[in-house]
C-alpha cells in the first residue's frame, strides 16, 4: 500500500509540473507575438499586428514609387529647362554654365564682346598659316543666296574657288576625300556658319540640297593621277554620273572641270574647242585623258536627254599658292629645286610649249562659265606660251638660284606643244587673264618659301607614278 501512494503523488506531481511548463510557454507565445492554441485573445492581438505591419509597409511602398516618379521624371525635366538657355539675366549680372554645370557670372560687356565676334567671325576668313590674309564675306538675302557644293574644294584650285564663292556670301559645301587634297587649304573657313565640309568619296553617291555643283573632284598632276589609274578612271566616269545625278534630282547646274589633256599631243596649234584631240588611249596619261572625254561625253548626254543645266571648262596649265609641293608639275618641281639650289629636271630637251595661268585668273573664268548663258565647252588658259627650258630658266633668275638645269629621259606621251585659243573665253564669258606670268611666279615663289620655312627639305617629285605625300 505504500508503494501504491508514493506512486499516484509522483503521478501528481509530474501533472503539476506540466501545467507549469505548459503556462509559461503560452507566455513566452504572447511577449513574441506568436500564435497560441491555448489563448485566443492572445492570437487576435498577433493578427492585428500583422495587419497593421502590412500596411505600413505598403505605405512604404507608395512613397518610394512616388520618389522614384519625381527623380525619373520631374527632375531632369526641371534641370533640363535650367540648362535649356546659355545666358539667364539676374538684374545686371549675365550667368554662363561652364563645363561642370556651375553657373557663373559674365559682366554686360563681356556678354557685348562675345556677340561681337561672334558676329565678326561670321563676315570673315581667320587667318591661318596656309592663308595669312583676312577675307570679308557678303551678306546676302534668303532668296539671293545659293547653296553650292564644291567637289575637290579641299585641292589647290578647289580651295581658291570656295573663297571666291564664301566672300560672294553663298553657302558653300565642300566634297572631298582629302587624297590629294588638304584641309589647311579649307582651314580658314571651318568656323564659318556659311561653310560646310563633307569627307566624302565622289564615286559614291551622295543626296545633298544643292543649286550648283562645281565638279573638280580628280587628281590632275601626272604622279598622282598615274598612281591609281583605275580610279583615276572611276572618278571621272563615276563622279562625274554622281553629280549629275544629283543635278538631275535636285534640279541644280552643274559645271565640269574638265582639262587641255583631252586634245593629247594636239595636231593643232593653238588649240580651239571644236578640235578632237589626238590621244593615246592605252598610254601612261589615258586614265586622265580619257577620263576627262568621257565625262565630257556624259555631261552633253545628261543634257540632252534629262535637259541639266551644265556648263564644261577645259583648263590649261594653273599655278599659283596651295599647289601640292610634291604634285610633280612644272611649276612646284621648278620652284622648290630652285628655293633649295637642287637641279632644275627637266625630262627631254625641253623644247615642249606650255602656257602658264594664275590661279585667281582660273577661279574668275569658272565663275564667269558658271554664271553666264554658254554652255559648250570654253578653255581657261593664259596664251603667253614658254619653253619648258626657257620656263626652267626664268624660275632660276626669279628665285636668284644657283641650281644647274639637268636633262632626263622624255616621258611618254608628253605634249609637245600647248596653247589655248582663249577667243571664245573672251566673247562669250568677257574674260581673259589679268595676272602676268612674271607676277603670279613671285607670289608662288613667296608661297613655297613659306613651306619650306615650315617643313624643311621637300624632295620633288619624279615623273613617274606617286602618291600624294601630305
Amino acid at each position: 500500500s505504500n508503494s501504491k501512494s508514493c506512486g499516484e503523488n509522483d503521478t501528481r506531481r509530474r501533472m503539476l509540473t506540466n501545467r507549469r511548463i505548459g503556462r509559461s510557454k503560452s507566455a513566452e507565445r504572447d511577449e513574441v507575438g506568436l500564435p497560441s492554441h491555448d489563448n485566443p485573445k492572445s492570437n487576435s492581438r498577433v493578427y492585428r499586428a500583422t495587419y497593421n505591419g502590412f500596411w505600413s509597409s505598403g505605405r512604404l511602398v507608395l512613397v518610394l514609387a512616388v520618389g522614384i516618379l519625381l527623380g525619373y521624371t520631374v527632375l531632369p525635366m526641371i534641370a533640363l529647362e535650367s540648362r535649356s538657355s546659355l545666358y539667364q539675366k539676374g538684374g545686371s549680372v549675365t550667368y554662363e554654365l561652364d563645363s561642370s554645370g556651375t553657373m557663373r557670372a559674365l559682366t554686360d560687356s563681356a556678354q557685348e564682346r562675345i556677340v561681337e565676334d561672334q558676329k565678326v567671325l561670321a563676315t570673315q576668313s581667320l587667318p591661318t598659316l596656309t592663308s595669312p590674309v583676312v577675307m570679308h564675306t557678303q551678306v546676302l538675302s534668303d532668296h539671293r543666296r545659293k547653296k553650292i557644293l564644291v567637289t575637290g574644294g579641299a585641292g589647290f584650285v578647289g580651295s581658291h574657288l570656295v573663297d571666291k564663292l564664301m566672300m560672294e556670301g553663298h553657302e558653300v559645301t565642300v566634297l572631298d576625300n582629302f587624297f590629294t587634297g588638304q584641309k589647311k587649304n579649307i582651314a580658314h573657313w571651318l568656323h564659318h556658319p556659311n561653310f560646310n565640309l563633307v569627307v566624302h568619296d565622289v564615286t559614291e553617291p551622295i543626296q545633298l540640297e544643292v543649286d550648283e555643283i562645281y565638279h573638280l573632284a580628280c587628281p590632275a598632276s601626272p604622279p598622282h593621277y598615274q598612281f591609281n589609274p583605275v580610279k583615276t578612271i572611276k572618278t571621272s566616269a563615276m563622279g562625274t554620273l554622281n553629280m549629275l545625278g544629283l543635278a538631275k534630282r535636285v534640279r541644280a547646274k552643274v559645271l565640269l572641270a574638265s582639262t587641255s589633256e583631252i586634245y593629247g599631243d594636239p595636231k593643232e596649234h593653238p588649240q580651239r574647242e571644236d578640235y578632237w584631240g589626238n590621244v593615246n588611249t592605252v598610254g601612261p596619261r589615258a586614265c586622265y585623258d580619257e577620263g576627262k572625254r568621257v565625262a565630257e561625253t556624259m555631261m552633253y548626254s545628261y543634257k540632252n536627254q534629262n535637259n541639266v543645266e551644265i556648263r564644261v571648262a577645259r583648263i590649261f596649265n594653273t599655278y599659283g599658292p596651295r599647289m601640292h609641293p610634291n604634285d610633280g608639275r612644272v611649276v612646284s618641281n621648278f620652284v622648290i629645286q630652285a628655293l633649295q639650289n637642287k637641279p632644275l629636271t627637266i625630262y627631254g630637251e625641253g623644247k615642249q610649249t606650255r602656257s602658264f595661268q594664275f590661279v585667281s585668273d582660273l577661279v574668275d573664268g569658272l565663275y564667269a562659265l558658271m554664271n553666264g548663258d554658254y554652255d559648250g565647252p570654253v578653255n581657261l588658259g593664259n596664251p603667253s606660251e614658254y619653253s619648258v627650258l626657257q620656263f626652267a630658266e626664268y624660275i632660276k633668275d626669279l628665285t636668284k638660284s644657283e641650281s644647274e638645269i639637268r636633262k632626263l629621259e622624255a616621258t611618254q606621251d608628253d605634249p609637245s606643244r600647248r596653247k589655248p585659243d582663249i577667243s571664245l573665253a573672251m566673247s562669250k564669258l568677257n574674260w581673259e587673264p589679268k595676272v602676268s606670268v612674271e607676277d603670279g611666279l613671285k607670289k608662288t615663289i613667296a608661297y613655297f618659301q613659306s613651306v619650306l620655312d615650315s617643313a624643311g627639305e621637300i624632295i620633288p617629285t619624279g615623273p613617274g607614278a606617286s602618291k600624294p605625300q601630305n
